[in-house]
C-alpha cells in the first residue's frame, strides 16, 4: 500500500517515519511542497473554525446571535476542503510515479527514468 488513504478535513496524518517524508519529497517534490501547503492550510483552517465557535459564543453572550450568521462555518470548512485537496493531490502525484513504501522495512521507492529507485533513511552517527 502506497499511503494511508485517511480522510481528515484539517489535520492530516504525520509521517510514519522519516524514509517515508524524505522518500516523498526525493520522489516529488511538487507533491512534497503541496502535501507542507496542504498541512499549513488544514491548520490555519482549524483556528478559523476555532474563532467561528468563538464568535457564535461572543455573539449569543452579548444577545446579537441570529442563524444567519451560520453561514460562517463554510469559511472554516472551505478551507478545510482545500487542504484535503492539496494532500490527496499530493499523494496523487507521488502514486503517478510509482511510489511504493514498505511499512515492514519502512523503505519508500518509486520509479525514475524506468528504475526503481529506493530510499531508507539512515540515522547519522551521533557527533563526539
Amino acid at each position: 500500500m502506497s499511503h494511508k488513504a485517511v480522510r481528515m478535513l484539517f489535520i492530516h496524518p504525520m509521517w510514519d517515519n522519516e524514509s517515508q517524508r524524505i522518500g516523498k519529497q526525493k520522489c516529488t517534490p511538487f507533491g512534497y511542497a503541496l502535501h507542507a501547503s496542504a498541512d499549513l492550510i488544514g491548520f490555519l483552517g482549524l483556528i478559523l473554525l476555532l474563532v467561528t465557535f468563538g464568535v457564535w459564543i461572543w455573539k449569543w453572550m452579548h444577545g446579537t446571535f441570529h442563524t444567519s450568521t451560520l453561514w460562517l462555518l463554510t469559511i472554516p470548512l472551505g478551507v478545510g476542503t482545500v487542504s484535503e485537496v492539496l494532500y490527496h493531490l499530493s499523494w496523487w502525484l507521488a502514486v503517478r510515479r510509482g511510489w511504493l513504501y514498505d511499512w515492514e522495512r519502512r523503505e519508500a521507492s518509486w520509479m525514475e527514468n524506468g528504475t526503481r529507485i529506493t530510499f531508507k533513511y539512515e540515522r547519522p552517527p551521533p557527533v563526539q
